[in-house]
């Protein structure tokens, strides 16, 4: 019987070396590691030539989804209760906001383009089936998602930023009397900004929800 040459032994890997899924798995991690995206450096990851990528994407838009893909696939779907519109739109809210803070260098490109990748458009999926069955009214549960969501990216970018958005010195008490006595309140009775942000969030999408 012959037995394979050497040359057949070491030919072409039973698996692809490159893959839509590993682009975007290593794409995140280069946002997480480095807080932005070079193709490059992104082959260097893989071990490929810049011109491999494009025999699997069509350029930097689709690994900027493929990434949006990859970090769907790590942030698992939360278990939404059903019947409750108070817990549903905390539950979105949470679960959102604690998949970008992940990787909030990727925030900003996410904000460039429409969803597209199947793993995000099925995971909005099931955030709209979580608002139908909480009794919302399909043409809210957009406008509501999307508030959810935009407020958990600020959240997200806000979280990596400054403690406080303002600074003001003992010296400009009397310039700025207002903010600075509430500033000054807030110190002294601290609040957690994420869990006010769901409070406002919550009664004001179940207001505008229920006027409707």
């Amino acid at each position: 019987m012959q037995t394979p040459s050497k040359t057949s032994q070491l030919g072409r890997p039973r698996t692809p070396r490159l893959s839509r899924k590993a682009i975007g798995r290593a794409a995140l991690e280069m946002f997480e590691e480095e807080e932005s995206l070079s193709i490059p450096r992104l082959a260097e990851r893989l071990g490929v030539r810049q011109s491999s990528f494009y025999k699997h994407v069509t350029g930097r838009q689709e690994i900027i989804e493929l990434a949006r893909g990859a970090l769907v696939d790590r942030a698992p779907m939360p278990e939404l209760p059903s019947g409750s519109l108070d817990d549903v739109i905390r539950g979105i809210f949470d679960s959102l906001r604690k998949a970008y803070s992940l990787v909030p260098a990727l925030l900003p490109l996410l904000l460039t383009q429409p969803v597209s990748h199947p793993a995000a458009l099925e995971r909005y999926d099931q955030f709209v089936e979580a608002f139908e069955i909480a009794g919302a009214p399909r043409h809210l549960i957009i406008p509501a998602l999307e508030t959810l969501d935009s407020a958990a990216i600020g959240a997200s970018l806000d979280a990596m930023t400054m403690e406080s958005a303002w600074s003001i010195n003992q010296e400009e008490e009397g310039t700025y009397p207002h903010l600075f006595a509430a500033k000054k309140a807030v110190a002294e009775h601290p609040v957690d900004r994420f869990a006010f942000l769901a409070d406002v969030l919550s009664a004001g999408l179940k207001a505008a929800i229920d006027d409707d």
